[in-house]
């Protein structure tokens, strides 16, 4: 019989993921796995147990947000694994999931996605040499949202806090120096914000880079120019239908397999960025796509196929 880890973060979204576990046991093991569960009950527990599994399984399968993910991914690549990844989607915003075609609470259907699809080898992010992400490395301004955000209030409003805390933030916008180096050019410009993207979305905005895909070895660099304040409002306001790509006054759009992210203002107060919506590493950074390099199971679409 064929192996499956599940593991699950009981914390992630509405910790409603408990009351699934009997019915995820039933539909696993239906298909013919056997199913070895582990449940996270403290901040780096995940990576532990997999740095020391001892079975080697056909799938592994992570309920959880974006985060959980995350960990799951740098686990598992820091071991040399390449087991094929099911998502089974329960945190707040579960952008990569939504990505992949997985509702948030339709645990029926990401548990039969496993079961009856097959993984497609994705692209990673490499950061500075030694931190995995699977959709988004990000700096600058905004970017700590789902750090500040309070968890009672992700519990009730899900991605709509996100947004809330966002607008919270705008009055105390100003313009950041960065130095964005690829292998074909260096820029420097005044931005609020950046983010380089495997998938469509990150924070409940799904089509901020309308066009990405996950298998053509490149990431979408997007950077919100320091213009007037009011101008922010309509852009955020673009970024919900992607509109905004086209707007080069505001918006500046890259698409590379490698980028270089210097903040050229010393005293910036927020120099960590974030990868996948945890706290990430302190700039200068170094961010290379690692193509096609990890299984993961999906409802892939014409934009995560290759370019």
């Amino acid at each position: 019989m064929k192996k499956l880890k599940l593991i699950y973060n009981p914390f992630s979204g509405n910790k409603s993921f408990k009351f699934n576990l009997d019915f995820c046991f039933s539909v696993f093991q239906e298909g013919g796995y056997e199913v070895h569960p582990f449940r996270s009950i403290q901040p780096g527990d995940i990576a532990k147990h997999i740095a020391e599994m001892d079975d080697i399984y056909d799938a592994i399968a992570v309920s959880g947000g974006d985060g959980t993910v995350n960990i799951a991914i740098n686990a598992l690549m820091n071991r040399g694994l390449r087991i094929p990844l099911g998502i089974i989607p329960s945190g707040t915003a579960n952008d990569f999931a939504t990505f992949l075609g997985l509702k948030t609470g339709d645990v029926e259907n990401a548990c039969r996605i496993i079961l009856e699809t097959t993984p497609q080898n994705i692209d990673l992010g490499l950061v500075n040499g030694n931190l995995y992400f699977i959709n988004v490395c990000a700096g600058g301004l905004l970017t700590n949202v789902s750090q500040t955000v309070d968890q009672n209030m992700k519990n009730a409003l899900g991605t709509l806090s996100y947004y809330l805390k966002g607008m919270e933030q705008l009055p105390n916008f100003h313009k950041i120096p960065f130095r964005i180096t690829t292998k074909e050019q260096v820029i420097e410009e005044n931005l609020y914000l950046y983010m380089i993207l495997n998938s469509t979305g990150t924070g409940g905005f799904t089509k901020l880079s309308p066009e990405s895909s996950v298998m053509d070895g490149k990431f979408e660099f997007l950077g919100i120019r320091s213009k007037s304040i009011l101008d922010i409002p309509p852009v955020l306001l673009k970024m919900l239908t992607g509109d905004h790509i086209k707007d080069e006054k505001n918006i500046l759009y890259l698409k590379e397999d490698y980028y270089k992210i210097e903040c050229l203002q010393e005293d910036f107060k927020i120099m960590e960025t974030t990868v996948d919506g945890e706290m990430g590493l302190k700039m200068p950074l170094e961010v290379e796509v690692l193509p096609n390099i990890y299984p993961v199971f999906g409802q892939f679409s014409k934009n995560t196929k290759k370019a």
